[in-house]
C-alpha cells in the first residue's frame, strides 16, 4: 500500500474510533447520570409499590400474611380463570349463547370480588398493626397514584359552589 491509499483509510479509521468512543462515553454518562432508582425502573403499583415503600421488617410481615392467605385465594383465582375461559369459549363460538355468556361473566366477577375481599381483609389486618406514619405511606402507595387532586378536594371540603 502506498501513502496515498493508506491516508483515506487512516482518516476513516480515526473518525470511526472517535464516533465509537463518543458513543460509549455518552452511553456511560447517560447511564451514570440519569439512572433511575430501582423503584422507578419497575413500574409497580398496588401492593407491590406499597411493599417497596415500607420498611424491610414490615414488607416481610405483609408477605407472610399474603402467603398465609394464598391457600384460600387459589380456589378463587382458579374459579375466575375458568370463568374467563368460559367467556372466551362463548365469544369464539359460532353462535353466541347470551345467557351462558352472562353467567360466565357473573362467575368471573364474583370470583374477582371474593379475591379482592380476601386481599382487602389481609390488608386491613396488616394496617391495624402499623403506626400512623407507616399507614400514611401505605395510603400514598395504594390510593394516591393519580388521585392527588381528588383527595385534596375531599380534604378541603370541596370548597366550591355546587354545580347547577
Amino acid at each position: 500500500m502506498t501513502a496515498k491509499t493508506l491516508k483515506p483509510w487512516l482518516v476513516v479509521s480515526v473518525l470511526l474510533n472517535v464516533f465509537l468512543i463518543g458513543g460509549v462515553a455518552g452511553g456511560l454518562y447517560h447511564w451514570m447520570a440519569v439512572a433511575a432508582p430501582a423503584e422507578a425502573v419497575v413500574n409497580q403499583h398496588g401492593l407491590r409499590q406499597a411493599m417497596f415503600k415500607l420498611p424491610v421488617e414490615r414488607r416481610k410481615e405483609l408477605r407472610q400474611l399474603l402467603r398465609h392467605n394464598r391457600a384460600d385465594s387459589q380456589p378463587l383465582i382458579m374459579a375466575g380463570r375458568e370463568a374467563r375461559l368460559g367467556v372466551i369459549k362463548q365469544l369464539e363460538a359460532p353462535t353466541l349463547d347470551r345467557a351462558v355468556l352472562v353467567s360466565e361473566l357473573a362467575k368471573a366477577r364474583e370470583a374477582d370480588v371474593a379475591l379482592r375481599a380476601l386481599v382487602d381483609d389481609t390488608l386491613a389486618q396488616f394496617a391495624s398493626n402499623l403506626p400512623q406514619d407507616e399507614r400514611q405511606k401505605l395510603v400514598e402507595a395504594l390510593y394516591q397514584r393519580g388521585q392527588g387532586k381528588a383527595r385534596d378536594k375531599v380534604t378541603q371540603g370541596l370548597g366550591s359552589k355546587p354545580r347547577s
